[in-house]
């Protein structure tokens, strides 16, 4: 059923992405944050399966422009090496919702079902709706537009303008303006950067579909349901820090290629200890580090976007949606990978997770040695003109 959210999703992207640089965000954002919000609550009104199929696409269109126009907002804010750490922040909430989503729904489920005459999972609806319509009000008030709107919420024009020199001296002297739509559409649907960030997202979040089997795999270690529940949320926890930890080194390093390729090994390894291994304590470890590798790399795929595409916004914006859109691709096909059948050890998905995981690992090994040779060209064609070049992260 979760599959009809990403219909919505998916194609609400991209169109999205470029009505958010024609508008306020601090608007776009907190509204469509709002509707997402209103939507789930209305779920909790479903009489039948057709109610429940068009509320659940009509709540991925209302959640697509949140993630995409975040990441634009703040590659709009923050220079290319500043970026990972801030994504990693921004992606948090989506690791903890993944590692006590799951006790929520439980104590939501069994304490309120019957409450009000009302079943658990309409409460369910309920509560996590009216909690996404806080967090919209509340965004009103605190989410900034771009730099130069003209608006002095956290920022005079001075400070504004110093943060637009920040970004325009980075990205050699050029303004971050918005440019054509039909331009933007072409030079991000040609740009071959683009497709190989896409490959490396569709291969990196193919990676980390476990996350929807997650408590059914831990369930195979043979412990009760609430326990399942329980020894989740340390994986995540840990997953966490060990991606902030990487988001951290990415600040500091212009390497980008190796903060994704590690990841994915460790990645990697702990399929391999999960499907190969009964005992209790290595698949476990296992899953620890299934978990840290996926989340570390995914926060520097999205900070490399910035640097790779530095203008115009409006290009960055549509390959920052094309990005995600093919990466969350994976949210459908992914959920095919896991069958009952496999029970415990779930070996053809542990395998096919892998595969797609190297298959990060060499894509982002020739990104990065591309751009740098692009780096090195621009070197030499400085040294010929004295004319200074963007150089690329790598």
């Amino acid at each position: 059923m979760h599959d009809w959210v990403f219909v919505g999703y998916l194609l609400g992207q991209i169109p999205s992405n470029i009505i958010l640089t024609r508008v306020k965000p601090s608007r776009y954002i907190p509204i469509a944050i709002f509707i997402w919000g209103g939507i789930s609550i209305c779920a909790a009104a479903t009489k039948n399966f057709a109610g429940i199929m068009i509320v659940r696409v009509l709540l991925g269109f209302a959640e697509s422009p949140f993630f995409p126009g975040a990441l634009l907002l703040v590659s709009s804010w923050y220079k290319p090496q500043e970026i990972a750490p801030r994504v990693a922040i921004l992606y948090c909430g989506n690791t903890i919702a993944n590692g006590f989503g799951g006790l929520l729904a439980a104590g939501i489920l069994n304490g309120l079902n019957g409450a009000g005459g009302l079943a658990g999972w309409r409460w369910l609806f309920i509560i996590e709706g009216l909690g996404t319509v806080v967090a919209g009000a509340l965004s009103v008030f605190l989410l900034p537009d771009f730099p130069r709107s003209g608006q002095r919420k956290w920022l005079s024009e001075q400070e504004q303008r110093f943060a637009e020199w920040r970004l325009a001296h980075a990205a050699n002297d050029e303004i971050d303006e918005n440019g054509s739509i039909k331009q933007a559409l072409i030079d991000a649907f040609t740009d071959p950067k683009a497709w190989m960030l896409i490959g490396i997202q569709i291969c990196q979040l193919t990676s980390q579909t476990w996350t929807y089997f997650f408590p059914s795999i831990v369930k195979t270690l043979g412990f009760s349901s609430t326990i399942t529940l329980l020894i989740t949320a340390p994986v995540y926890v840990f997953g966490f820090f060990t991606s902030f930890g990487n988001s951290l080194l990415a600040q500091h390093t212009d390497k980008r290629a190796i903060l994704i390729v590690w990841p994915l090994i460790v990645d990697i390894v702990g399929n391999v200890m999960v499907i190969t291994t009964h005992s209790t304590a290595p698949r476990y470890t296992g899953m620890f580090l299934m978990c840290a590798g996926s989340y570390s790399a995914f926060n520097v795929v999205q900070a490399w976007i910035a640097s790779t595409v530095p203008r115009t916004r409006t290009k960055r914006a549509i390959v920052y949606a094309m990005v995600n859109l093919f990466g969350n691709s994976s949210n459908i096909y992914g959920s095919y990978f896991f069958p009952s059948s496999d029970e415990p050890q779930y070996r053809m998905g542990g395998i096919i997770l892998s595969a797609f995981a190297a298959g990060g690992i060499f894509l982002s090994l020739g990104l990065g040695l591309w751009l740098r040779q692009m780096n090195k060209k621009a070197s030499r064609q400085e040294s010929m003109d004295g004319q200074r070049r963007y150089k690329y992260l790598w």
